[in-house]
This record gives structure tokens, sequence and C-alpha cells, in this order.
């Protein structure tokens, strides 16, 4: 089976998400050889508090 992560910086909304897990599931299972019943996706959504890119935090950068 399997488990896929995705660690977004928040703001995706409900429907974006409906259609990446639907692409990537059928994506998965194709080249996976397996049902798409036996792949999970788990959606992270990070605080822009939360991540840091050059010693800058995303909140910070204009």
């Amino acid at each position: 089976m399997p488990y896929i992560n995705i660690h977004l910086i928040e703001g995706r909304t409900v429907e974006q998400k409906r259609e990446m897990a639907d692409k990537i599931t059928n994506v998965v299972s194709e080249v996976g050889m397996v049902p798409k019943e036996a792949v999970h996706i788990l959606f992270v959504d990070l605080p822009k508090t939360n991540i840091s890119k050059g010693g800058i935090l995303t909140s910070d950068k204009k």
C-alpha cells in the first residue's frame, strides 16, 4: 500500500486538494500497479510561520 505525505504551505482549497488527490492516486495506481483504494495520501498544511528558506520565515517574505 503506497502512503504519500504531502506538505504544503497553508492556503490550498479543499477543491485543490481533491484534484491533487485524484491525479496523484491515478498516477501511483497506474505506475505502481496497485488498486486506487490502496493509495493513501496525507496532506499536511504548514503555517507560513513554521517554514524558513534562506534563514527567512515564509511569513516575513513580501
